[in-house]
């Protein structure tokens, strides 16, 4: 355990270490070898570890420094031949040194394919982490969706005073008596299952309405409102209303809400008014939302 904790901070450090502070220490690495070589006579060869340096300089620095670390090895090596075994002709010498350089080029470059193989290894962990993180919000957030209650519409008449505030609904929600009206037709709607719309070719009609809401740590921080858009008789499904609490906007909670939209009423066609380049218009074209047609305002977008 200590070894491994050993190697963890030696680690640390080189990861840390200034790439003048990498060269400085293979270069002294290089010469120690050497002086250890030439010291120890014949009998022994140290020649092996100048890969040592070698390979932290092509882990770290660039292939310039890493030429540079490969010659100074070489020619470390073969000097300890020629001054300590026997003494070569010049062609011989040529030939050991190009053939040091060959097995030190090779480490360096084992340890560069080494690098970037840890590295998109590294890339890749940290992507699947995120991946990770962003499905257990995903599933943590849709846990917290459920249809709503009588109980919720005080909870939903804020939301959507809020999303007037911000624009996203119009302006008359604010009004109190509006407000007031809408917490009635909310109430019939969960009761009954069913609500007087205007429809888009005139007229009213009576359509399925159903609301569903998301609760988190005991508050309604979003809810949706979903209707019919031709009595009991067509099979289209609307996202009428999506608002989001303030507090909980940027959580991804809003994408959730559409997805759970997109899954629950999948076999359904799927119809949702947006202002072009919003965001939502964004969430649903990622989900392969078209464009029907455009009407006061909004673009209507449908997925079959």
């Amino acid at each position: 355990m200590s070894i491994l904790l050993s190697f963890r901070r030696l680690g640390a450090r080189l990861r840390a270490a200034s790439p003048r502070s990498i060269a400085a220490g293979a270069a002294v690495l290089i010469a120690a070898i050497f002086l250890l070589d030439v010291g120890s006579g014949p009998t022994i060869s140290f020649g092996l570890f100048y890969t040592l340096a070698v390979v932290l300089v092509a882990w770290r620095l660039g292939p310039g420094a890493t030429a540079l670390a490969v010659l100074g090895a070489s020619v470390a090596r073969v000097a300890d031949f020629y001054l300590t075994r026997h003494h070569d002709s010049p062609p011989m010498l040529v030939y050991d040194l190009l053939q040091s350089a060959a097995g030190y080029g090779l480490a360096a470059l084992l340890a560069w394919q080494g690098r970037l193989l840890f590295e998109r290894t590294a890339r890749h962990a940290r992507s699947f982490q995120r991946q990770a993180r962003r499905e257990r919000r995903r599933r943590r957030l849709e846990s917290t969706i459920r249809r709503a209650v009588l109980a919720d519409v005080p909870a939903i008449i804020a939301l959507t005073n809020a999303g007037g505030e911000d624009g996203a609904f119009d302006q008359r929600v604010q009004d109190a008596v509006h407000q007031a009206a809408l917490s009635n037709s909310f109430s019939q709607g969960i009761i009954e299952g069913a609500a007087l719309r205007d429809v888009w070719h005139g007229g009213q009609t009576v359509v399925p309405i159903e609301f569903w809401v998301s609760e988190i740590d005991g508050q309604l921080a979003a809810y949706m409102m979903v209707l019919g858009l031709d009595g009991n008789k067509g099979p289209e499904r609307e996202l009428h209303a999506l608002a989001v609490a303030p507090a909980q906007r940027g959580a991804g909670l809003g994408s959730v809400m559409v997805n759970f939209f997109c899954t629950r009423y999948q076999q359904r066609r799927l119809v949702v008014a947006s202002k072009a380049g919003s965001q939502m218009m964004q969430m649903l074209q990622r989900r392969h939302f078209q464009q029907l047609s455009s009407d006061k305002g909004y673009d209507i977008m449908v997925r079959d």
